[in-house]
């Protein structure tokens, strides 16, 4: 529509109330807009309080959205940019049965059909475990499977062992652990035991294990310990004098570390040999700054960051993570460093650089503020206890065959021993005399003769309700032994976890849980006596809970066999070294032979042969070092592996979308083109009066009607009145 001379003049005019006319012209004029250009419609046309007429096409051309989308805002963050599995290279899906047997032929027997689909898969498998291995072998993974790097690791692991086992022997000789209870009430002490471990691992002497042992111990769990010892009257007075003491050691302590004042100086001939008796302040050892490297991807090398971070003062170590399929095998870091350094300027300046164009999302870590950590109070129940003790011993029997610690020199390596042989053959002094432990007693008899009957078969009523007792001597042989695999193995009994790169991380020896307060009347039942009464169900199902977790998180591996192997794919390091021989060794004519990696011909194979061993040696070593290589990545049970590709399955929901979008597209082309060519009087009346703009429903209100083809797919569901005469034959209409 084009406006008039006098709608032009009225605009140039610049009336009292133009933005309000103007404002109703285009409230007006909107009906006339096609669909398209009213949903590209912005506010940006209005300038200065006056409308600026433009066409449709125009304002789309001038007025394109500068916002930057929500994708590419995630640069400015430290988390690392994956591509969608629709950027990367399209992964093969194996095929499923269905689809297979498409590819062969109808007179296949079921039989042959599911033999040929095994080799199928296996060769699959096969191909995807090559494929993976090649496409990463020179990341991560080569410090745990190349076989020079995989030995410096495991010498290095068994030294951190031997170490561990050597400062638990020292602090059992020297009494530590004679009152030393694994249970929440000893939080304080568990503490101190951890932390001398670390020093001793750190290199320090017994001066620095006294001056540790009169720190005020910080935790949560103290805390919650002295709130708990509070509520008793009887305990809360000592607690007030002990934690005062602290309070004034720690106040001495920071006097003497005060400095020389100017007016001093006249006195530093006579302060001078006191300073020299006085205590100097140590280096605190068992306690480290640290920074969390939230992305560190799978091409960097540990060496890469570690010449990095050597660069800023104090730096100690650092661990990585172990690589997550889920996130493009991406890994988490901690980099340690000296508790005296300015761990903040160190993480400011660490973010600043950029290893293979990738950020490594460089965080000040947080120091633990709850070491000790309870498990469920009914682990101090006696029958419970017994459990625990088999298990723990059977475990610790297991991590010293591993570790090759108190083994026989002439005794065979079996890794499928995990029974109550391998407890008896150890030499593990803690493992001894373990029989009048775990014997179970009962008064059968006595029962018997006083008419009471119980089930000792195993298969007792889940009703059954048993006293909580508690045995102490049952329990100092388990704290000793669960004590030995948390320093020695690195082993959280009670939480069925095991750290082994504790050795690399901020802190070496951190986290303990133990048995919590014994449960109470409140809980459970109690007898006339006040005793406290546990069910046998709940008894029996928290014991074989604990043990599901035990074997599968730490007791049971699983074991490739030969056969497996060779299924998978395991090579032979001499068949390789022939093979590449034999790759090199190329004829070019009679008696005239061509190496390629040297490009010199000689008369006959056997001459190539000999110039590869003499000359190219360490090429054959290469090719026998890559078998091996691979073999190892293929015996772990645990390899990093590609996540197997699915066939995406559209969801209901999703497919009903594309057929309602198509249905809408149908009906408005086709209202479309009955509207341009006019229709006929039906066609009309079907729409009740409306014109082509009121039936698109520009954000109104109420229910959609019947006939709007904008909403939905929802139509008139009468049928359309045909007038067809019955009785005419079919082949007129």
């Amino acid at each position: 529509m084009v406006d008039s001379d006098d709608d032009y003049h009225r605009r140039n005019a610049r009336e009292k109330f133009v933005r309000e006319r103007n404002d109703y012209s285009d409230r007006t004029r909107q009906k006339d807009y096609d669909f398209d250009s009213r949903r590209n419609y912005q506010r940006g046309d209005y300038s200065n309080g006056a409308s600026l007429k433009r066409s449709s096409s125009a304002r789309r051309e001038e007025h394109t959205s500068i916002k930057r989308s929500r994708i590419d805002s995630a640069s400015d963050s430290y988390d690392p940019v994956i591509k969608t599995a629709q950027e990367e290279e399209p992964q093969l899906v194996m095929k499923t049965f269905k689809k297979f047997l498409a590819t062969q032929d109808d007179s296949i027997t079921d039989e042959e059909a599911i033999a040929k689909y095994s080799e199928y898969k296996m060769e699959f498998k096969r191909q995807e475990l090559i494929k993976f291995f090649n496409s990463h072998k020179d990341e991560e993974f080569r410090l745990k499977y190349h076989p020079d790097e995989s030995a410096k690791r495991k010498a290095e692991q068994k030294e951190n062992v031997h170490r561990r086992l050597e400062i638990f022997q020292e602090l059992q000789e020297k009494g530590r652990f004679n009152n030393l209870h694994i249970e929440f009430e000893s939080a304080v002490d568990i503490i101190h035991i951890m932390d001398t471990l670390v020093v001793k691992l750190e290199g320090g002497t017994d001066d620095d294990v006294s001056a540790l042992l009169d720190e005020v111990v910080e935790d949560e769990s103290v805390t919650e310990l002295r709130k708990m010892k509070s509520e008793k009257p009887a305990r809360n007075f000592d607690e007030v004098d002990s934690s005062t003491n602290a309070a004034n050691n720690a106040t001495a302590e920071s006097r003497d570390d005060g400095a020389l004042s100017e007016s001093d100086d006249d006195k530093k001939s006579d302060i001078g040999e006191k300073n020299d008796n006085r205590p100097k302040k140590r280096m605190v050892l068992h306690k480290t700054s640290s920074i969390f490297l939230r992305n560190v991807a799978p091409s960097i090398m540990i060496q890469e960051i570690e010449a990095v971070c050597k660069r800023f003062p104090g730096f100690l170590r650092i661990g990585l993570a172990e690589p997550l399929p889920e996130r493009k095998f991406y890994r988490r870091g901690w980099v340690t460093f000296r508790r005296d350094v300015n761990i903040k300027e160190i993480c400011w300046n660490l973010n600043n650089i950029r290893i293979r164009d990738t950020d490594l999302g460089a965080i000040v870590n947080r120091d633990l503020v709850r070491r000790v950590r309870c498990v469920n109070g009914v682990t101090n129940h006696k029958q419970v206890a017994q459990n625990d003790l088999r298990q723990a011993a059977r475990l610790t029997a297991l991590c010293d065959k591993k570790a090759g610690l108190f083994q026989k020199e002439d005794e065979e390596k079996s890794v499928n021993e995990f029974g109550m042989d391998l407890i008896v053959r150890s030499l593990n002094p803690l493992l001894k005399n373990l029989t009048d432990f775990l014997i179970e007693e009962a008064s059968a008899e006595e029962e018997e003769l006083l008419g009471i009957t119980s089930d000792y078969s195993g298969d007792s009523n889940g009703d059954q309700k048993v006293p909580f007792h508690k045995d102490i001597e049952l329990l100092e042989k388990l704290d000793r032994i669960i004590i030995y695999l948390r320093i020695v193995h690195s082993i959280d009994f009670y939480n069925h976890g095991e750290y082994p790169n504790e050795d690399v991380m901020p802190n070496r020896c951190g986290m303990m849980h133990v048995r919590g307060v014994s449960p109470s009347g409140s809980q459970f039942t109690s007898d006339e006596n006040g005793n406290v009464l546990l069910t046998q169900k709940f008894i029996t199902d928290f014991t074989v809970g604990f043990n599901t977790r035990l074997e599968i998180n730490l007791i049971n591996e699983t074991v490739l066999t030969e056969k497996d192997l060779e299924n998978l794919g395991r090579k032979d390091p001499d068949k390789e070294v022939e093979a590449f021989i034999a790759a090199n060794s190329v004829e070019l004519a009679k008696d005239k032979w061509l190496c390629p990696l040297s490009g010199k011909k000689f008369k006959g194979p056997e001459f190539i042969r000999k110039h590869l061993t003499t000359k190219h040696q360490e090429k054959l070593d290469e090719v026998r070092q890559e078998a091996e290589y691979f073999n190892n990545f293929l015996t772990d049970p645990k390899r990093p592996q590609s996540p197997e590709a699915r066939m995406p399955v559209p969801s209901v929901s999703s497919t009903q979308k594309e057929e309602r979008r198509e249905r809408d597209t149908y009906e408005n082309d086709r209202y479309t083109s009955r509207t341009a060519s006019g229709g006929s009087y039906s066609e009309r009346s079907r729409n009740y009066g409306s014109s082509r703009y009121d039936n698109r429903r520009y954000d109104r209100g109420g229910p959609p009607r019947y006939g709007d083809s904008s909403v939905g797919s929802r139509r008139d569901p009468r049928e359309p009145i045909i007038y067809k005469d019955l009785d005419a034959p079919e082949d007129i209409f």
